[in-house]
């Protein structure tokens, strides 16, 4: 049986002692214990970053939005108090995950940079990457990036289109699964429901929401509690897509409206924290915070 509560504080007077979010000094300190592991979705206006954190220390950070929204990125780090990236992960060759890979390696000491093996040289060649250890993946690779937290890649886009390199990831720690998609593409997502057993717990949807993919049948064989939907500038999340992760009574997680998303896993539950700035001069004078528990 699921129990579910819910706190809803203003971050103005925010001051919580299990995670310690505070507005004045605009920090969000997630109280890691050594075996937690932490997915942050940052509300960037334009593109897609995720950062995991450790218990231990760790830092990695898959995407790096756009390059105009380098500003946020700069601040959602320094606000989960970043100061070095151990690796960075990169699922789409597109600039809503690109954009600022060159500048987040000048200032985070990035030791390792992993990409699609199918196109790694020649992101080597566009971000001057040479003086970096790049690992590419492909197609069944399996890796445990950091103590017990495994993965493995599922699907590289090999085709000549827009998307090619796209990765599909899944992320398993403990009894917690991400499913990490970098493609949105209808005949992709029927490939993996035959392949895969797709059951996960958070659904990273792709492509923004698009109509692209993000199918009925898809959504049925995943069957997640938790659906993750970044801000594309000039896009809308479909009105289908929307209403196919309402209709699976999914609990739909919009970064552009709620704020950045961070899921703490420990033991065999997570929690979930959002935390929003006021968009107006980037402060924390005023946001809302939402964290629910889920025990099994």
């Amino acid at each position: 049986m699921r129990k579910v509560f819910v706190v809803f504080v203003l971050i103005a007077q925010l001051f919580l002692s299990t995670y310690g979010v505070f507005a004045e000094s605009i920090e969000v300190d997630l109280n890691l214990e050594e075996q937690d592991l932490a997915y942050t979705f940052f509300d960037l206006s334009n593109g897609e970053a995720t950062l995991l954190q450790s218990g231990k220390g760790h830092n990695i950070l898959i995407g790096t939005g756009s390059l105009e929204s380098q500003e946020e990125l700069e601040q959602r780090l320094k606000m989960y108090h970043v100061e070095t990236i151990d690796t960075v992960i990169i699922t789409n060759q597109s600039d809503e995950y690109t954009g600022n890979l060159q500048w987040v390696i000048n200032n985070f000491n990035v030791q390792t940079v992993i990409l699609p093996e199918v196109i790694k040289e020649q992101m080597i060649a566009f971000h001057h990457l040479h003086d970096k250890e790049v690992v590419g993946w492909k197609k069944g690779d399996k890796t445990e990036l950091l103590p017990f937290l495994k993965t493995e890649v599922i699907y590289v886009e090999d085709r000549e289109i827009e998307d090619k390199g796209a990765l599909v990831i899944v992320f398993t720690y403990g009894k917690q699964t991400l499913l990490f998609m970098g493609i949105a593409d209808k005949q992709v997502e029927k490939q993996l429901v035959d392949a895969y057993a797709l059951k996960s717990t958070i659904l990273k949807v792709a492509d923004f929401g698009s109509e692209k993919g993000t199918t009925q049948a898809f959504l049925e064989e995943v069957d997640p509690q938790v659906a993750i939907l970044f801000k594309k500038n000039g896009a809308t999340v479909s009105e289908l897509v929307l209403e196919r992760l309402q209709e699976t009574w999914i609990d739909i997680y919009q970064t552009y409206r709620l704020g950045s998303v961070s899921i703490k896993c420990h033991n065999d539950d997570y929690e979930i924290l959002t935390v929003r700035p006021q968009e107006e001069d980037f402060s924390f004078g005023l946001a809302n915070n939402i964290s629910k528990i889920f025990k099994n």
